[in-house]
């Protein structure tokens, strides 16, 4: 019987492939991948990757198990997490509020460690947040990291994550760079990428609209989410490295502070648009919807302990344009996320 037995592929890269394989000696299942033979890792090696999960142990780090050379061939194996990742789960859909801040605040508390080791991650992205066995999230895929005083010029970086001060060059190579992708990666949560890739033309030139601010659009969100936490996100994108967050535990207490009360959620609707929130044990919806004389009503209900939705009167109300209704909408959510009613 060899040593691990081949399941079933699950995906591959830049730096190789991953299987899913079972370790017949400790009776558990793995995920196992593969480094491109042809890769040209210079003075790096095939383990930096390794190297770099061992120094990142950590609740929020993907663990690793073993590294090897198997068949002349360099193979990491680490644990397998069947939930996949942020990504896998929910695509090119927003999450819910209280989702998308929770994935962040667990995935900066270990980018909070990886950099305390002297560590960069340089590759964060929402299919690199990984889902733990209890709903946490993970750091994984470490194959850009390298230490801050020994930053290899790989750039094969997720381009849309780059800083503008490494949109250039094509890599990360400071904290700052890390909390600016960090941030980019909640832009998407909340907004969801149908959202973001709109902002991005055929033709468009994105090293010149990243560095000019432009990527994504400071000033763009769905109207949901509220304006204190579109406040933290704008400032982890600071174009000015010096005017970010100083550090990930920076970012995390910033995005702590702005935990709403109420977490709203976009809703697909036959028709109209629709949002629904939850505060604790308290249930919400608001719509807006169109009428027989061509206007647009705003409806925001509560859930009450009989089960009951109830309307909140002086919310409800009728605009000429479908614009108006979601721009009152939005003062609307904001302010029931901010107080809870």
């Amino acid at each position: 019987m060899s040593a691990y037995e081949s399941l079933r592929y699950l995906g591959g890269g830049y730096f190789g492939e991953v299987w899913l394989e079972k370790d017949n000696a400790l009776n558990r299942n793995c995920a196992a991948k593969y480094i491109r033979r042809t890769l040209d890792l210079g003075e790096r090696g095939p383990f930096a990757e390794a190297q770099a999960m061992v120094h990142a142990e950590h609740d929020h780090v993907v663990r690793i198990y073993s590294a090897e050379m198997d068949d002349g061939v360099p193979v990491i194996r680490m644990e397998y997490l069947p939930d996949g990742s942020i990504s896998d789960r929910y695509g090119k859909h927003p999450l819910p509020i209280g989702d998308s801040l929770k994935a962040i605040i667990d995935a900066c508390r270990g980018l909070e460690f990886l950099h305390t080791r002297g560590w960069l991650h340089r590759d964060l992205k929402p299919a690199n947040l990984m889902l733990g066995h209890n709903g946490e999230v993970k750091l994984s895929d470490f194959g850009l990291a390298c230490t801050e005083d020994h930053v290899h010029q790989l750039p094969i970086g997720y381009a849309t994550h780059l800083p503008p001060e490494s949109v250039s060059s094509g890599y990360i190579d400071s904290v700052a760079g890390d909390i600016y992708a960090m941030g980019t990666t909640l832009y998407r949560l909340v907004n969801g990428d149908v959202f973001f890739e709109s902002q991005i033309d055929d033709d468009a030139d994105l090293v010149d609209l990243i560095e000019r601010g432009k990527l994504p659009r400071r000033d763009q969100y769905l109207p949901h989410i509220h304006k204190s936490l579109r406040r933290v996100i704008n400032k982890a994108l600071n174009v000015d490295p010096c005017k970010r967050y100083d550090s990930a535990s920076e970012f995390r207490h910033a995005i702590e502070s702005v935990i709403p009360k109420v977490s709203w959620r976009e809703v697909g609707l036959d028709e109209g648009v629709g949002w629904d929130g939850r505060g604790g044990s308290d249930g919400w919806r608001a719509r807006i919807q169109s009428t027989k004389r061509g206007k647009f009503s705003f409806k925001v209900e509560r859930k009450t302990a009989s089960g009951v939705y109830r309307a909140l009167r002086s919310d409800s109300q009728s605009f000429d344009t479908e614009q108006d209704a979601i721009q009152f909408a939005a003062a609307v959510l904001d302010r029931i996320a901010a107080i809870g009613k």
